[in-house]
């Protein structure tokens, strides 16, 4: 899709989804954009614009998107400052407006964001220093300020005591704490107005100084309880938590009418959620070795990648005896049917437009993040289609980050599956390295021990 952003869109009545991401369109944000959130029926709930040739500033009335849940705007050429009306959209979850070139300062108002759960603006222009304001996202998981300009010292308090220096990288000017591996701050860096007083008023500000402190202590206490529990609960949720009893509903007792598929860890049903949207349900068969570790693991890769050609967390459920991901569904299945099942057929251009998706979300896993990422589990079964045909990879169950402490020959060995070599037989075990279509099928090829 090439050209502008339509500006009678916003009159589309009923609209809650607006995906655009992935095309070829340029111009800027239609300013009419913002009448989707003052509807009386129902509001824009998610809006997705990433990755296309946007330019030209965010508008002033895209803040009125008051009921917004989701927003992406990463991966366009935006410019300008962030508005101080963020602080409007009041319930949003994630917001995702990285590898543009927006400048200015972060808005202070973002700290009353309350649900927040994730916030990336990393590769952007961003200046001056990070608000103190965000130390009260008590739900903020996941925070992306790399590559920026900012300057002064890391907050410390609420959220930023789980933060790790991914989140920090390629700041020249912050500094702060050790492990988040920046240079510590000089005696009287970032020092609020109050304390340089204490020179002209000692007598007033030792009072201060002692109710600051007493009052921090308990704050610092309080907040250290709540982290532990968010923590041991779930992994960097982007959305929000549902319930094992929510997920019964939508799959209809986990029917096996609903059935999708079965795999290493557990099963997977259709659901249809409360707005609408179809998703498939991935449930942990938790007796087995490996479950507990394999849901934290894709709970931990899901939440930190962004790519047209992944599949997309929704939400989660974690409970004591019970542990389910929420994913995009895809209406087509896997690639595994249309290889091998006599009622499907794929044109040899189609087969190749299928590849170029895998090579493309393999080389956003291996280059495009932060830390490398290697799935170890590539295979027809695991490459799931979209509505056009639009291949995604899935099941990150045994995927590993390569972080410094990880070789690529140690992590090559861990996957476990078969490789199909066309003649009804399967070759040695080993991790899948990458796809050939020699011959007109797409098989795979492994790394062997």
């Amino acid at each position: 899709m090439r050209g502008n952003i339509p500006i009678g869109i916003s009159n589309i009545s009923g609209l809650v989804i607006l995906s655009l991401d992935g095309n070829q369109l340029s111009g800027s944000i239609p300013t009419s954009l913002g009448r989707l959130g003052n509807l009386q029926a129902s509001s824009l709930r998610i809006l997705s614009l990433e990755s296309n040739s946007l330019s030209s500033t965010i508008p002033s009335t895209f803040w009125n998107l008051v009921d917004i849940l989701h927003v992406n705007l990463s991966s366009n050429s935006l410019i300008g400052s962030l508005s101080q009306d963020i602080g409007n959209l009041k319930v949003v979850i994630d917001v995702d407006l990285s590898n543009n070139r927006l400048s200015g300062v972060i808005p202070s108002t973002i700290g009353g964001l309350r649900d927040l759960g994730l916030s990336i603006l990393g590769k952007n222009n961003l200046s001056g220093v990070i608000p103190e304001s965000l130390e009260a996202l008590s739900h903020l998981k996941y925070l992306d300020l790399s590559f920026n300009r900012l300057q002064g010292q890391i907050p410390t308090g609420g959220p930023f005591q789980n933060f790790s220096t991914q989140s920090f990288v390629s700041n020249s000017a912050l500094c702060g704490a050790p492990r988040l591996h920046v240079p510590p701050c000089k005696k009287g860096t970032h020092e609020p107005n109050w304390r340089k007083a204490k020179y002209i008023v000692p007598g007033i500000i030792s009072v201060v100084l002692l109710v600051a402190a007493v009052s921090i202590f308990l704050l610092r206490r309080k907040r250290n309880v709540e982290v532990t529990i968010e923590a041991s609960s779930l992994l960097q949720p982007l959305w929000r938590r549902v319930s094992r009893l929510e997920l019964l509903r939508v799959t209809n007792g986990f029917h096996e009418s609903n059935l999708l598929g079965s795999g290493s860890f557990g099963s997977v049903y259709k659901g249809t959620l409360s707005y609408g949207i179809d998703v498939a349900v991935k449930v942990f068969s938790l007796q087995l070795e490996g479950a507990f570790k394999s849901f934290d693991r894709e709970c931990e890769i899901l939440s930190n990648i962004h790519h047209r050609n992944l599949v997309k967390i929704i939400s989660c459920c974690s409970e004591i005896d019970f542990k389910a991901l929420v994913l995009q569904y895809m209406p087509n299945g896997s690639l595994e049917n249309w290889l091998y099942y006599r009622d499907y057929s794929l044109p040899i251009l189609q087969r190749m437009n299928i590849m170029i998706d895998v090579a493309s979300g393999l080389e956003y896993l291996h280059h495009g993040y932060s830390i490398p990422i290697v799935h170890c589990d590539l295979k027809p079964s695991n490459i799931l289609l979209d509505d056009d045909m639009v291949a995604h990879v899935a099941d990150f169950g045994i995927s590993k980050f390569l972080d410094g402490g990880d070789s690529m020959t140690q992590t090559m060995t861990l996957a476990t599956v078969g490789v199909w070599n066309g003649r009804n037989s399967l070759k040695k075990r080993g991790c899948v390295q990458f796809w050939n279509s020699s011959d007109g099928n797409i098989h795979k090829k492994e790394a062997n021990r």
